[in-house]
């Protein structure tokens, strides 16, 4: 079973609590877990200190803490304090994560012994659908990028950052279900070409940020 762990926080700035609201009966950060458990993922949460105790009141899943501000730093404290060393890293605002996706991130960190495996950073929406694998075994080298090509031809961002993110994802879970796949995700899209209008724009503005902070700033 594949471990993931799930980054989050209870203070986000641009939409505040986001990881707490409704969606389809229960919390944002509780869908990531369930999905995750779904397909066969083995979820833990990893929080910033002192956030444990918001968390606790919303899922059931393992809890750890770390790095209040760097994901990957508080990622790597608990896989060494968990002895995990083979592992996957979901946002915890991502309720539709592809787990076909995560289960191809890892099969590539594990085979072909790259430390570290993430989307590729040049599609137009970044990550948004399967996160970042870890092989701590493998030796030290370049990160291995993978090409997004499922989310074309309307490549989609469903992290929640904004209110219209939360818009898009409460209409995506009504109309399939909080544990729809993801390929049935994006054949909504394709249904609805005029869907991706919803955030589109906060897409480009996301897209710019991630440029920004990867060019040699951290969040």
């Amino acid at each position: 079973m594949i471990a993931v762990l799930i980054a989050a926080r209870a203070h986000s700035e641009r939409l505040p609590g986001k990881h707490f609201l409704n969606l389809a009966g229960l919390t944002v950060v509780a869908h990531v877990v369930a999905r995750a458990r779904h397909f066969g993922l083995a979820p833990t949460l990893i929080v910033p200190y002192l956030d444990v105790n918001e968390f606790r009141h919303y899922t059931d899943a393992p809890i750890e803490d770390g790095d209040a501000d760097n994901v990957e730093t508080r990622a790597l404290e608990v896989a060494h304090r968990r002895d995990l060393r083979l592992f996957h890293v979901l946002d915890g605002d991502d309720p539709f994560f592809d787990p076909m996706a995560v289960l191809e991130s890892v099969q590539h960190a594990a085979g072909t012994r790259s430390q570290r495996v993430t989307p590729s950073w040049h599609s137009l929406s970044g990550s948004g659908r399967m996160g970042v694998s870890f092989n701590l075994d493998a030796p030290a080298g370049p990160t291995l990028a993978l090409r997004d090509a499922g989310e074309l031809p309307y490549p989609q961002r469903l992290t929640l950052d904004y209110p219209e993110d939360y818009a898009l994802i409460r209409m995506i879970a009504a109309e399939l279900g909080p544990l729809a796949p993801r390929a049935a995700v994006d054949a909504m899209f394709v249904r609805n070409p005029d869907l991706h209008k919803i955030n589109w724009f906060r897409n480009a503005e996301w897209k710019a940020r991630q440029d920004h902070e990867r060019s040699g700033h951290d969040i």
